[in-house]
């Protein structure tokens, strides 16, 4: 081999080194953003479970604070709480 060959033989070889260098950069940076959508995906499972749970307490809550303003409430607890009252008797006003 002449000295002409070897010359372009070490470019090929720079080249490919380069460009190897360069695709184990790529594939590095593919896995670590899937991992980081993969955990994202995770929590955003878990603040959609949380934020359904908040949405149950908020409703459970507004169905007792109904609840606690109606009349039923008020002869419920005369009833169960203080022994007084009948079906039909007035209560407390």
């Amino acid at each position: 081999m002449n000295e002409q060959e070897q010359r372009l033989k070490r470019k090929v070889q720079i080249i490919v080194a380069a460009c190897l260098s360069l695709f184990f950069v790529l594939v590095t940076v593919v896995v670590f953003q899937f991992a980081i959508r993969i955990n994202q995906n995770n929590q955003e499972g878990a603040l959609k479970r949380q934020n359904a749970a908040l949405q149950a307490q908020t409703q459970q809550a507004q169905a007792d604070t109904q609840y606690f303003q109606s009349d039923q409430f008020k002869q419920d607890y005369a009833l169960r709480y203080l022994n007084k009252g009948k079906q039909g008797s007035v209560i407390f006003y």
